[in-house]
């Protein structure tokens, strides 16, 4: 799986100068560094504020477009319900 990100210059020289000097000059040095810093932030990240369960994930959405109804078509509420699942759970998790 590929992950693309846009980093701040600075920060992208001084992760891949830190990735070469541990992991050495050869292909695969990022990816080792990448996935070790998205292991460690994710295992941070969840100890910090553990992930609530969700029983039923349209009970998360149910009623949150209708505010909305005649005003877009179809595919606009397709992409506002996304906007307000992924906001509703950013601090749970999925069954």
């Amino acid at each position: 799986m590929s992950l693309r990100v846009e980093l701040d210059k600075e920060l992208e020289r001084r992760f891949r100068e830190l990735a070469m000097r541990r992991y050495g000059y050869s292909k695969g040095s990022i990816k080792k560094a990448t996935e070790m810093a998205i292991k460690k932030w994710s295992t941070e990240a969840s100890a910090e504020r553990p992930l609530k369960e969700i029983k039923d994930p349209l009970k998360l959405i149910e009623g949150g477009l209708s505010h909305l109804r005649g005003k877009f078509t179809s595919v606009e509420l397709q992409h506002e319900a996304t906007k307000i699942w992924a906001k509703k759970t950013m601090h749970y998790k999925k069954e």
